[in-house]
């Protein structure tokens, strides 16, 4: 079914072999089963889908699926819609069909997902191809539901934007748009979100985007927040993908709101270090005056730099030198003279 021609009539005959199984008569979240499972083939060609993952979605639910239990057809009898739809389109549904929500979702787009078939009860890891149509058939199935049906938006709509966001390596571009155009808060809804936000509260969020030049995107669930390079970790970083990837689901502390009605635009400013252990703090508490052994970092013209502990870096002054020579790289024993937690600073001088 390459050629529009083919596409045409493979979505006549599926249709007819629906109508024949009660599909419009069904009744479905999302209005009749059948109005349903047109709109999500649409959408699938709206996002450039090929024909088997199209068919697929026009049929997903003759099976029934983990979220509608009815069924058209009985899984003996796969031949009959594979026989319509062709085998490819037929084992995605069967696929689509077999998914244990719960078990399965939450890991998909990790390396080597754990897949739990529901009819019985094994799991797998299937590949990639075979997860990318599914989480885009499952896009345009809940995003069809989450535009049609204003409860399940507003009931639904922050956490399947979260999922989705885990998904971006499953999921195209065009997909992805849509569900932040469908999903996305807006209006009253949107204030209403940032309204109920404040400095301190600890959130959970997906990474959407690294930027090039630092800044990292967090999904909130219809809100899209923001974090800086130097709340992503106590270390010093050069890139937040040193640290983070896109699509990991985090928890982060809010450290600022600004809305509207403060200075004509809207931010969440969030940190992923707040709700880790400063090691600067634990240094003082457990080494201050203590000799430690560190690693050059940086030679300046008043001294070097040394790494006395993962994400803390010290001054030893040339005045602490003792004309000692040290280049980055070198290995020194040094004492833990002083630190300021505040100004984040730490003095070193050379161990005796």
């Amino acid at each position: 079914m390459d050629t529009p021609a083919d596409i045409s009539a493979g979505i006549t005959a599926a249709t007819a072999l629906l109508r024949q199984h009660g599909a419009a008569d069904l009744g479905h979240p999302g209005g009749t089963l059948l109005a349903h499972l047109e709109r999500v083939e649409k959408r699938l060609a709206g996002w450039g889908a090929r024909p088997a993952l199209r068919l697929a979605g026009l049929c997903h639910a003759f099976y029934g699926t983990d979220g509608f239990a009815e069924s058209l057809l009985p899984l003996e009898r796969r031949g009959e819609l594979a026989s319509v739809i062709g085998t490819e389109a037929e084992e995605l549904v069967h696929f689509y069909a077999s998914c244990d929500r719960e078990a399965s979702y939450g890991a998909l787009a990790q390396p080597g997902a754990r897949f739990r078939d529901r009819f019985t009860g094994r799991t797998s890891s299937p590949a990639p191809e075979r997860l990318r149509d599914f989480a885009e058939l499952t896009a345009a199935n809940e995003l069809d539901l989450a535009e049609v049906n204003e409860a399940i938006r507003a009931e639904h709509g922050g956490a399947l934007l979260r999922l989705f966001t885990t998904w971006l390596p499953l999921l195209t571009d065009a997909a992805h748009r849509n569900a932040r155009e469908v999903l996305t808060l807006r209006g009253e809804e949107r204030q209403a979100f940032l309204h109920g936000l404040e400095r301190g509260d600890v959130v959970t969020g997906v990474v959407s985007v690294i930027a090039d030049f630092g800044v990292t995107f967090v999904e909130l669930g219809g809100v899209q927040a923001m974090m800086n390079i130097p709340e992503v970790s106590w270390r010093r970083i050069d890139f937040p993908s040193d640290v983070i990837r896109v699509g990991e689901e985090l928890a982060f502390t809010v450290l600022d709101v600004e809305t509207e009605e403060v200075d004509g635009r809207e931010r969440v400013s969030l940190s992923l270090k707040d709700l880790r252990p400063d090691p600067l703090r634990e240094l003082a508490r457990t080494r201050l005056g203590q000799a430690v052994r560190g690693t050059v970092t940086t030679g300046v013209a008043f001294g070097v730099f040394v790494r006395v502990a993962d994400g803390v870096e010290g001054l030893l002054h040339d005045d602490d030198l003792a004309g000692r020579a040290l280049r980055v790289g070198d290995e020194v024993d040094v004492v833990i003279a002083g630190v300021n937690v505040v100004q984040r600073r730490v003095r070193l001088t050379l161990a005796p």
